[in-house]
């Protein structure tokens, strides 16, 4: 094979040095000119278009539009958005940040620290979304019995119906979760809860989000919300309050505006990108226009008669000459040239040097023909396991994808039933109060009672549906601490007296302090399931309980006389019952809660037979004081 000689190689990279200096120069003339024939042609678009502006109604409306009341701006969302606090569902969420400079009510010292927040706004066509971001050093929650909603962290929520009555809300929970909305008057005395408003409250490391979802059909376009904080527990005196617009009243209410409007539409179906300002200061923007010099753009006044209305800015993107002379490369001084020089010499030198090895290397194949063969045959096999291997391992990562993805619906699956369901219901509910509240045939009424009680039927599963579902998600979002378990006992027990007036309580207790590692309110809640379950099967009337400790482990028992359960059925899953009865509130979901609350508590729960076969005994058995509750 014949070489061709390393000095004719350096004649070629000189040759095309040239060549590309050379073009560079001309397109250089040539972008200017063509750029000035493009600003021109734009120059004509711009003034033609603010010509056609100012006759539009649609520009006019935006224009001369006075009312400087806040804008809450609500993006589209084309997508399903489940409420679980995140943004993560949200296709492409605006945020507002909101900080000192949007504070209405401040009666303490502040800090950035304090209090923070970014809100976000979006819609489809039944809902509108709201999504709070709080920053806030101590988050105080509603207090446990408590009446008031305001003395503790809450959001605040007004707007103006469709037939342009006032409402006033406030969100406020004990603990995170699924939330309450209860509307409240002006003076902040609750009146109902709203279920028609649904959301979460989900606790994070710096703070809290809230992620509302408000029917459209409630709304016209006043609305207003803000953030309150409470930080100190003892007095829960209010310290901030924080927003875009106040709650008070209907003349302090903001505006929400539907991202894009007509107006916004007609400029997006324009070529060009396309920013328009009023006289007052308000902007509209196509998501394409630029003026930051990566475009070409120009401007034009918008009048009518002499009345300056505004201004448009349009924008395109440079011709074919501006990106020819960025791939060129722009200027170029002597140090350039001579290091595109050296590369070229560089790289000549390495062709030079492969050159001579493959030749080498040809030789070498040339002389091993056969050992060759059995390489490549080696090869070959080689090659057919790995392939093997690597679509075993493809197969099963799409298999793990696929169960990712169906855990994933399940765990939402009751969280969005129980959202779908609750506005048909209430509705539902709310027709029949009006159906009773009028002179209605006796004989209806009758089907009209029945439908009613369905109505709660139904309701109170959706409760006892979500108190699981919530105890589940919050248990690792309550803080655990140390506590007295005989404390909280005795004081269940003295409750349950009053609550039960007929039955008769015995309370058992060894030592007076027992400590345990956990969450008191929990171990109450659990409590309360057992007990519920002993009153309701005791033939007597009596139930016992006793607390002592056995092995370091703290152990609870609570016993009643009457009926022996059956062997054969798991009572700690969800939705098992043996109840003959089984009504309004037992679905069968009591003892499963006490068995979530036991295994996070690190302990055990038991239900049998008592030895003596007269009755049932329910043992839970809970590790006495530890460094920590959370062995999962």
């Amino acid at each position: 094979m014949n070489r061709i000689p390393i000095g004719l190689l350096w004649c070629f990279p000189l040759f095309g040095l040239g060549i590309f200096v050379g073009l560079m120069y001309w397109t250089e003339s040539w972008q200017d000119e063509v750029r000035l024939n493009q600003e021109a042609a734009l120059a004509v678009n711009a003034q033609a278009l603010a010509v056609m502006l100012a006759d539009d109604e649609r520009f006019l409306a935006f224009a001369l539009d006075g009312d400087d009341a806040a804008i809450y701006r609500s993006e589209p969302i084309d997508s399903e958005v489940v409420l679980d606090g995140r943004l993560s569902d949200w296709p492409d969420p605006k945020v507002l940040s909101l900080g000192l400079d949007h504070m209405l009510e401040i009666h303490f010292p502040y800090s950035s620290d304090s209090l923070g927040y970014e809100l976000a706004v979006g819609n489809d066509e039944a809902f509108l979304y709201l999504h709070y971001d709080v920053r806030d050093d101590l988050v105080v929650y509603r207090k446990l019995g408590g009446l008031s909603v305001h003395r503790n962290d809450h959001i605040q929520l007004s707007f103006l119906d469709l037939q342009k009555r006032f409402h006033r809300y406030a969100i406020s929970v004990y603990q995170p979760g699924e939330l309450t909305v209860v509307e409240v008057t002006s003076t902040g005395r609750s009146l109902r809860e709203a279920p028609e408003i649904q959301g979460r409250w989900m606790a994070t490391d710096d703070g809290y989000h809230v992620e509302l979802r408000i029917p459209r059909s409630l709304l016209s376009r006043r609305l207003s919300t803000l953030v309150a904080d409470v930080d100190d527990e003892s007095s829960r005196e209010l310290k901030f309050m924080m927003g875009l617009s106040n709650t008070a009243t209907a003349e302090t209410l903001g505006r929400i505006f539907y991202s894009p409007s007509d107006f916004e539409k007609a400029l997006a179906s324009m070529p060009f990108g396309v920013q328009v300002v009023s006289a007052s200061g308000r902007t509209a923007t196509t998501y394409t226009y630029d003026s930051t010099g990566g475009q070409l753009w120009v401007e034009a006044p918008i009048v009518s008669g002499e009345a300056p209305l505004g201004t448009i800015s349009i924008s395109q993107d440079a011709g074919p000459s501006e990106h020819l002379t960025g791939i060129i490369g722009g200027e170029f001084d002597r140090w350039s040239i001579l290091s595109l020089l050296l590369l070229a010499a560089l790289i000549l030198m390495v062709l030079w040097v492969t050159q001579s090895r493959l030749g080498r290397m040809k030789r070498l194949v040339a002389e091993r023909v056969d050992s060759r063969g059995r390489a490549q045959s080696d090869a070959s096999e080689l090659d057919f396991g790995n392939d093997a291997v690597g679509k075993l391992f493809q197969e099963l990562k799409l298999t793990t994808e696929r169960i990712g993805q169906y855990n994933d619906y399940l765990e939402r699956m009751a969280s969005r039933l129980n959202h779908e369901l609750r506005t048909p219901i209430s509705v539902v509910k709310s027709s029949l109060e009006n159906l009773q509240g009028r002179d209605v045939d006796p004989a209806a009424l009758v089907y009209v009672d029945r439908a009613s009680q369905g109505v709660q039927r139904l309701t109170n599963i959706l409760n006892k549906m979500a108190e699981a579902r919530r105890l589940e998600e919050s248990l690792d979002e309550t803080e655990v601490v140390r506590f007295n378990l005989t404390e909280v006992v005795s004081g269940c027990v003295r409750g349950y007296e009053t609550a039960y007036s007929n039955t008769s309580f015995t309370l058992e207790v060894e030592w007076e302090d027992v400590p345990i590692t956990g969450i008191p309110e929990l171990i109450a809640q659990l409590l309360d399931k057992l007990v519920d379950n002993a009153v309701s099967f005791s033939k007597n009337g009596e139930v016992r309980v006793r607390l002592h400790i056995e092995n370091d482990m703290a152990m609870l028992r609570v016993m009643n006389e009457g009926l022996n359960l059956p062997r054969e059925i798991g009572l700690f899953e969800s939705m098992v019952s043996v109840r003959k009865d089984k009504g309004d509130s037992h679905l069968g979901l009591g003892l499963y809660i006490a068995k979530v609350i036991a295994e996070f508590h690190g302990g055990t729960i038991e239900l049998d037979n008592r030895s003596d076969t007269q009755g049932v005994i329910a043992t839970l058995g809970l590790p006495l004081l530890r460094l920590t509750s959370r062995l999962r």
